[in-house]
């Protein structure tokens, strides 16, 4: 027959407000959680005698219950109840935590709750149990509180109300663990992709330096390739949303034991150990990954990845040096032509230096009004008479005219840089229209414009001021873009073209056929010239397959009544080649190197006096 428990006379009112201050001290100097449950458990021990108690904390991310703090109870009752799933016969705590209200079994022999668990109970000389839900403010599950008796017992109103003040008190304690926990989360996560956080990063650098791990560490940055010209094409919301993926991706490329971080808007830190796998046999499935699109609002996006990866031991290098290296590696990999990983070396170190003199050159010369045209001409292939001019973008100044446009152009584009170095060149060009007067009559100037400078605000209205102050007319101007991706559908590049068309410039698709999806372009914008890239026009005559490939150009192009620029032309035989395929023009060496202005406007101007004369 069940007995009936009295609340010990000696237990006043005084000893649980004692107990309670000592718990809530606890709570507040930030105890370890199980510290703090298990002094629960021992003052709910001192208060009902012939109880032993446990406290499980409940897991909301494996849906386990989870050991928590024990006083009287051996660790192999703890190691034993451990993950335990809450469920609708349970024993005494499973369920309480299945049904989130009290559970009373005045005699497991016997109750169908502990069917399964009869020898368990047997085992540790249980023969009741008394198990109340720990429940947040809001409800949710936070854990279990559990009672064990050697004898059968009914509770009184007292034990229940001693109880409910422990379990009261457990909730705070493990409210405020995961009140601290989610602090703690979102201080050292990125709130968009959920990976780490530089404060993540920091931490576990910290760790590293004061116990460098045997081996050492391989340290990687990954940068996503034009994501900025992503997000100004996509807006910000559904370049989050592609941002998102690619994290998604990166982390899925990880293995157990790796640190994955968010370090900068579009650029990511993976550290692993340098020992086991090798993580270089890995990159090259990361950048693998990212060959299938991205699927953005019903729109098929293309994104690509490069990586510098260096080794990195905490004991002899600090992890500034190491990360900056990386970079450097992971600008190699870019200026290779992106979508691939470099580790870092000797060659990467000069060429990181060499990078950094070519910036800072070019930041002055910008600064200073040095970035100066060179002209090479367009002509007519069935005549030979000048049709226009590129203007080419040329640097000036003591150590500025070795660095070849092929270097500076990336570097520039790489940064802010090529919003400068390009209105530059565009206002030259017109000044020169302006003051050449008779010297070039007719001809049409031609100037690249970068994708950059088309997504960036206010580009077109920049453009058509630069041509009003000069009091040129904006048909003498063809604006030279390279095909991509981002002139499809509605992009604001596309939208900047149609702009700049609206106001009277010519435009012509340069280095077609090499990029993105040529006829689609051709159709949705219109391009008043196309021009074929040299590597077409380099293959006339290599037997057979560089000419169908040129020939192939052509023809998309004159499907759409556009004139060709054929680009690149260095001999008479391929000025003759393809003038016998009805290309339109040329421009290349044969004809004149680009040079100066006031050397190719004399050559400009004999040119077209005597086209004039022979007529």
């Amino acid at each position: 027959m069940a007995n009936t428990i009295q609340t010990p006379s000696s237990l006043v009112a005084e000893q649980l407000l004692s107990a309670q201050q000592q718990v809530l001290e606890l709570v507040v100097r930030g105890a370890p959680l199980s510290e703090t449950l298990s002094a629960i458990a021992r003052f709910s021990e001192a208060a009902i005698p012939t109880m032993k108690a446990s406290v499980l904390v409940f897991d909301p991310v494996t849906q386990c219950l989870r050991k928590g703090g024990y006083a009287s109870l051996p660790s192999t009752f703890a190691d034993a109840v451990d993950g335990m799933a809450p469920g609708p016969a349970t024993g005494s705590c499973g369920t309480a935590a299945f049904r989130k209200e009290r559970v009373i079994s005045e005699d497991v022999r016997t109750d169908p709750l502990w069917g399964a668990f009869r020898d368990f109970a047997a085992h540790y000389g249980i023969q009741s149990a008394w198990s109340s839900p720990v429940l947040g403010a809001d409800g949710r599950l936070l854990g279990v509180f559990g009672m064990y008796y050697g004898d059968c017992r009914t509770p009184s109103t007292d034990d229940l109300t001693i109880v409910d003040r422990f379990v009261h008190l457990a909730a705070i304690a493990i409210e405020r663990q995961r009140f601290d926990a989610d602090r703690d989360h979102e201080a050292t996560h990125d709130s968009l992709t959920g990976l780490g956080n530089r404060r993540m990063l920091e931490r576990a650098v910290a760790h590293w330096e004061r116990t460098p791990p045997t081996g050492g560490l391989t340290v990687a940055l990954i940068d996503l390739d034009h994501f900025k010209m992503h997000n100004e094409n996509l807006g910000h919301r559904l370049a989050d949303q592609l941002l998102q993926s690619a994290a998604a991706r990166i982390a899925a490329c990880t293995v157990p034991g790796e640190l994955v971080i968010r370090y900068g808007g579009d650029q990511f830190v993976l550290i692993t150990s340098a020992t086991g796998t090798d993580p270089r046999a890995r990159f090259p499935r990361v950048i693998e990954s990212f060959n299938a699109p991205f699927e953005v609002a019903d729109m098929r996006v293309r994104l690509s990845v490069s990586a510098g990866l260096v080794e990195w031991n905490p004991a002899n290098t600090n992890f500034e040096d190491a990360l900056y290296q990386a970079e450097q590696a992971c600008a190699s990999a870019k200026a290779r032509g992106r979508e691939r990983w470099i580790a870092f070396g000797p060659e990467e170190r000069e060429t990181a230096a060499e990078r950094r003199r070519v910036a800072r050159v070019l930041t002055d010369a910008i600064a200073t009004h040095r970035v100066v045209p060179h002209l090479q001409p367009i002509v007519d292939l069935a005549t030979g008479r000048p049709v226009a001019f590129e203007m080419l973008a040329r640097l000036a100044g003591t150590g500025s005219e070795s660095i070849s446009p092929s270097v500076f152009i990336p570097i520039a584009e790489e940064s802010s840089l090529i919003d400068s170095l390009g209105m530059s060149m565009l206002r030259q060009t017109f000044r020169l229209l302006a003051t050449s007067g008779s010297r070039i009559g007719g001809l049409t100037a031609n100037v690249n414009v970068s994708l950059r400078q088309l997504l960036r605000d206010g580009f077109p209205k920049l453009a058509i001021e630069a041509a009003q102050m000069n009091g040129v007319s904006p048909e003498r101007v063809c604006l030279e873009v390279t095909e991509s991706q981002w002139l499809e559908g509605d992009s604001p590049a596309r939208e900047a073209l149609l702009e700049l068309k609206a106001a009277g410039f010519r435009l012509a698709l340069d280095d077609f056929g090499t990029g993105y999806a040529s006829l689609n372009q051709l159709q949705e914008i219109p391009f008043d010239h196309v021009k074929i890239d040299k590597v077409f026009v380099s293959r006339l005559g290599d037997g057979g397959r560089g000419t169908a490939l040129c020939e192939t150009a052509l023809r998309m192009a004159a499907a759409y009544g556009i004139p060709v620029t054929a680009e690149g032309v260095e001999t008479e035989d391929q000025a003759r080649m393809l003038t016998a395929m009805g290309c339109d023009r040329g421009q290349g060496y044969y004809w004149s190197r680009p040079a100066p202005a006031d050397i190719t406007l004399g050559w400009l101007d004999t040119k077209l006096r005597t086209s004039v004369g022979t007529r």
